[in-house]
């Protein structure tokens, strides 16, 4: 095999496992996903179930205690034989508050023909004056009731306001409370209408359900207490003087009235699914496929009007229906899922661990291609040497007498360099010392002073303090100068390789807990794809240092500090931009001159010597880059350092 086919084969092999670590990467991230997704949602199921039976089983308490309200209306009745419109009107009172899915309760009583007289003229004793029987004509307009051998008349009702215009209404020839009382008498035992659309009171939502209680001897709810019901009874008793008669040949035997319920259900469900519960609800009626869905509403709202069940629940992503029955009559509860924090759970979780994986996954196969790549460049450049070589091999001889010569050069200049480093590592020792001990001892001094409490009167402590402060600030400003003077002493580097990602994090992970401390959050913009660069990596990344720490320091709390790098038309933009107090127009020309930050007000508020971006205009000037500040008051500020295009390194070199 040639050498040139057999170099491609080594190198397609040389990328195979790079192949490998993405397509694992990739299924490693598909099966977290979905793992992760099914998790959320086996969690979301559960939940929604535990919630709609916790409210499938308070709704259910709730139509009982109605339902036993009712009982209690029915008992109290049933056990007095002295109950006038008022103490009906009070003991309902203390019922209703606590049962507010009750539109009206209703007392009706048993009324022979005969006694019709002395019903009406109980209830005008009452202070109905003028009042008679009344009943629906087919037009729905009341008229005065017929002549007939039993009446059941609405004797109370509650609440009084609303509904007190009923009293005095017979409804036992009613096509829909009629066959009500009916069953009622014939069992014997409590009955429910199905869901209707409307009923005599006025303003109640769709749908009602009307719940009848009959009062007589084997009443089957009146087991716990009993009360058995004379052959005579009282039909109507008004303020103190009771107006006594029989039952007429039409009435049943031991069967007074009937106590009476409009029962709002959507209202019991609003009652007990509030506005902020995790799922919404609503009463169903029907059968089959043709359940019509009557939402619960927003107290204060008007009621919403009849759905579809699969209108109502939409693209809910659970939903559910549970059977309920009052006295054999049946409806249904539906219950959907709402909001979507849930659902975008399920998303973001899965998607953020999928993503880990990838970011993993890629970082991985990157370097593993930056060592490949490094590797063949490494073996192009040996051979490309060695063809070299044995090209020029005539002048060999002469190269390395000029090698020799370049050497003994080289090792004089290295020694007068290395003379001059050691002069100026002596003189920067000599002067860190003479400067940083008094210093050093003044802040020490002074420091246990004012850790002594009583060593001294509390002007004293001040000034102490004082000379602390005056200590410390001097100590660094005495650093910052000797770094400036560090890069008139120190040759450049400026032939580096530099990578800014990599400089872009450490700068970043350094910054953090400055940051924290002054509730400024970082952001690191620089991508991975940002080209190398020639240039002195130790001070450019002391540059980006100073750019991050003056955005941290004039940017308030709760504000953002960005640094990015991108390319643009005249080389390479590094930028590091805020949203703090920013500086005026004239301002901002000033900042890169030795010890100054800005304006008086700048200097007042804020610790520094104003060194920071002298020092970047000079590691801008040794990288031969523009420096650019731009910066509106309130607004912010942004600092952009433009590397020229000579200095990058295409991708092929760093490969």
């Amino acid at each position: 095999m040639p050498s040139s086919e057999r170099q491609h084969a080594y190198g397609a092999i040389d990328f195979l496992p790079i192949v490998a670590v993405a397509i694992i990467g990739i299924a490693a991230a598909v099966m977290v996903f979905t793992l992760a997704r099914g998790y959320y949602l086996a969690a979301d199921r559960e939940a929604f179930q535990r919630d709609a039976a916790d409210y499938g089983a308070a709704f259910k308490t709730g139509i009982e205690r109605h339902v036993n309200s009712l009982a209690a209306i029915h008992a109290f009745v049933s056990s007095s034989h002295d109950v006038n419109r008022w103490e009906f009107s009070n003991f309902a009172h203390q019922i209703l508050p606590q049962n507010s899915g009750f539109k009206a309760v209703l007392w009706l009583p048993h009324v022979a023909g005969k006694q019709r007289k002395a019903f009406e003229a109980a209830l005008q004793d009452d202070g109905l004056y003028g009042l008679r029987l009344r009943e629906l004509a087919p037009d729905g307009i009341l008229v005065p009731a017929g002549e007939r051998d039993r009446y059941i008349p609405v004797a109370y009702v509650e609440p009084f306001e609303a509904s007190g215009g009923l009293i005095g209404v017979d409804l036992a020839q009613d096509p829909i409370y009629a066959p009500l009382f009916q069953r009622a008498r014939d069992s014997g035992k409590v009955v429910a209408s199905a869901p209707l659309q409307r009923a005599l009171v006025d303003g109640a939502r769709a749908p009602l359900m009307l719940v009848v209680f009959p009062l007589g001897r084997d009443t089957v709810l009146q087991k716990a207490a009993p009360q058995r019901i004379s052959a005579q009874k009282p039909v109507m008793q008004s303020g103190t003087e009771r107006k006594k008669g029989t039952q007429s040949a039409g009435a049943p035997p031991d069967l007074e009235g009937y106590a009476l319920g409009v029962l709002q259900l959507t209202k019991v469900v609003e009652d007990i699914v509030g506005a902020h519960a995790p799922v919404d609800a609503a009463i169903a009626t029907g059968s089959g496929t043709a359940l019509n869905v009557y939402p619960a509403s927003a107290p204060g709202e008007p009621a919403a009007p009849a759905m579809a069940l699969t209108r109502w629940f939409g693209d809910a992503e659970f939903h559910q229906i549970r059977r309920f029955a009052v006295a054999g009559t049946p409806f249904y509860l539906a219950i959907r899922s709402t909001g979507m924090g849930s659902v975008l759970t399920r998303l973001y979780v899965p998607a953020g661990a999928a993503l880990l994986v990838l970011a993993l996954a890629a970082l991985l196969a990157q370097t593993m291609f930056a060592i490949t790549m490094r590797k063949r460049q490494v073996e192009r450049a040996v051979v490309a040497r060695t063809v070299e070589l044995s090209k020029s091999n005539r002048a060999l001889a002469a190269e390395i007498e000029q090698r020799r010569e370049a050497e003994g050069a080289l090792r004089i200049a290295k020694d007068k360099a290395e003379a001059a480093n050691r002069a100026k590592s002596a003189f920067l020792s000599t002067m860190s010392h003479e400067l940083r001990t008094p210093l050093n001892a003044v802040i020490g001094f002074s420091s246990m002073l004012i850790d002594q409490p009583g060593a001294s009167r509390e002007k004293t402590q001040d000034y102490l303090g004082e000379i602390n402060t005056s200590g410390t600030k001097l100590l660094d400003l005495i650093n910052d100068i000797l770094e400036i003077t560090q890069m008139d002493t120190e040759p450049p580097k400026t032939d580096e390789l530099v990578y800014l990602p990599d400089i872009a994090d450490a700068v970043i992970e350094k910054m953090r807990p400055l940051a924290a401390m002054a509730g400024v959050t970082l952001h690191n913009a620089v991508a991975d794809s940002v080209p190398a660069l020639h240039g002195d990596s130790k001070r450019l990344q002391k540059a980006l240092m100073n750019l991050v720490s003056n955005a941290v320091k004039f940017t308030p709390d709760g504000g953002e500090a960005v640094l990015s790098a991108g390319m643009g038309p005249d080389g390479l933009i590094i930028e590091v931009r805020d949203n703090g107090m920013g500086m005026l127009p004239g301002e901002a020309a000033k900042v890169i001159d030795l010890f100054s930050q800005g304006d008086n007000t700048l200097s007042r508020r804020h610790d520094g010597v104003g060194l920071g971006l002298t020092f970047v205009r000079r590691v801008a000037d040794l990288h031969d880059a523009r420096l650019q500040i731009s910066s509106v008051p309130g607004q912010g500020t942004a600092i952009r350092m433009t590397v020229p295009s000579a200095r990058i390194v295409p991708a092929r070199e760093v490969a």
